[in-house]
């Protein structure tokens, strides 16, 4: 979700943190057992190609937290350097969606019905998050 100045009650902001956390958790998860399965003399390059998506992904995750947390101390939304990191906080967001890929790649390396099952239903999922959260921003500003 798109980070908001920091609120008392449980924003969107505080949601996307909780999704990301996750999201990190099981990149961090499978990079570590995965990754330990892999045979020095001989990697599966599947799985090679899974981890390096995931990989790729981690410091964006880390820095959408590091952007996020900075975004919360703004009092003025409509400041430049706010639409900057609001815009670069997105992008982070989405690779981390996109993270989501390689653990596709990983599933389907292990079986191929397994990987399109993942794969399917993360996408259902973020679309159906990004709708939701999308509306309650929606409706928190037509509430003000």
């Amino acid at each position: 979700m798109v980070p908001e100045n920091a609120r008392g009650d449980n924003s969107p902001s505080d949601k996307a943190w909780t999704i990301h956390a996750a999201i990190i958790g099981v990149n961090m998860g499978n990079m570590l057992f995965r990754g330990l399965e892999l045979s020095p003399e001989n990697p599966d390059m599947g799985t090679v190609i899974g981890l390096a998506v995931l990989a790729a992904a981690l410091p964006f995750q880390a820095v959408f937290f590091l952007i996020n947390s900075y975004i919360q101390e703004f009092d003025n939304p409509n400041d430049v350097e706010y639409i900057i990191l609001l815009r670069l906080s997105i992008i982070c967001q989405m690779v981390s969606y996109l993270s989501l890929l390689g653990l596709a790649w990983l599933f389907f390396n292990t079986h191929q019905y397994i990987g399109i099952a993942f794969a399917t239903g993360a996408v259902i999922a973020i679309v159906l998050v990004r709708s939701a959260t999308n509306q309650a921003v929606t409706l928190r500003e037509s509430a003000m």
